[in-house]
């Protein structure tokens, strides 16, 4: 072989060499290439996964709350108190509950033979029993008539039923009294709540729960500006601190004794 094709080979395999060490980085740098691309895609998803997850989240949260508030909204709408906003729902409840009471306080009065002598008033808690003075006492005097204390045997009777606080409040008119005995209205509304206080233990009220105020002229019940009026404010008033539970047992009594009880 001659020196020429000699040399032409060694050219041809260089050549060959050459293209086949371009060909194995072009390669190499593809594979790489792929894998970088490989774990950019993994990356973004899991990325995009963990974004979905607290978005979610965060949702959930303030739907949550959301329904918190409504609740805390009802159950503040529920048990409002005097001076605030009440929702109509609670305020239709609360004056039904109201006049159911009534109807049943005005029922067991009637059943004592009472009726005409007391007004009933309920108010949240509490019964308001109105009896005029002068059904119980004297004018300007505070000793009990036989009218009164029969009045007052039978409320005893309905009190020894039930187990709250009793209240009796000595109101009076605007006209102004002096008297040896009584100075003033506050005298003789105080005198006129202590005998009804000491008549009722008498009758086997328990004293603890009795409690004697007076009020004088400070708490009209109507206009003293009329005989009819004044009327009205002198009165005492027996005030039952026991809601609900006084009205079921009485009419569970009523029923023992074989009392046709209306509802």
């Amino acid at each position: 072989m001659s020196e020429s094709n000699r040399q032409q080979q060694q050219r041809v395999l260089r050549s060959m060499t050459h293209r086949s060490q371009n060909t194995g980085g072009g390669a190499d740098a593809s594979s790489a290439s792929a894998d970088t691309e490989s774990w950019m895609v993994a990356y973004l998803d899991l990325m995009s996964l963990l974004l979905a997850f607290f978005i979610i989240m965060g949702a959930l949260s303030h739907a949550k709350n959301g329904v918190n508030m409504q609740g805390k909204e009802k159950n503040i709408e529920s048990q409002s108190t005097p001076g605030k906003p009440v929702s109509m729902d609670a305020t239709v409840k609360r004056q039904g509950q109201k006049s159911g009471m009534n109807q049943s306080m005005q029922k067991i009065i009637g059943s004592n033979s009472l009726g005409g002598m007391v007004d009933v008033h309920v108010d949240p808690g509490q019964v308001r029993l109105q009896m005029k003075a002068g059904l119980l006492f004297p004018g300007g005097g505070a000793t009990l008539t036989a009218k009164g204390k029969a009045a007052l045997n039978k409320l005893a009777s309905i009190f020894s039923e039930s187990i709250g606080r009793i209240n009796v409040e000595g109101h009076s008119d605007n006209l102004p009294i002096n008297t040896a005995q009584y100075h003033s209205n506050w005298g003789l509304s105080a005198a006129r709540a202590v005998s009804v206080v000491e008549e009722l233990i008498a009758l086997g009220v328990p004293a603890a729960r009795l409690h004697a105020s007076a009020y004088g002229d400070t708490r009209p019940r109507a206009s003293n500006d009329s005989p009819e009026g004044r009327a009205k404010n002198r009165r005492v008033e027996f005030v039952l601190e026991i809601g609900q539970e006084f009205i079921h047992q009485r009419k569970r009594t009523l029923r023992q004794s074989g009392t046709a009880v209306l509802h």
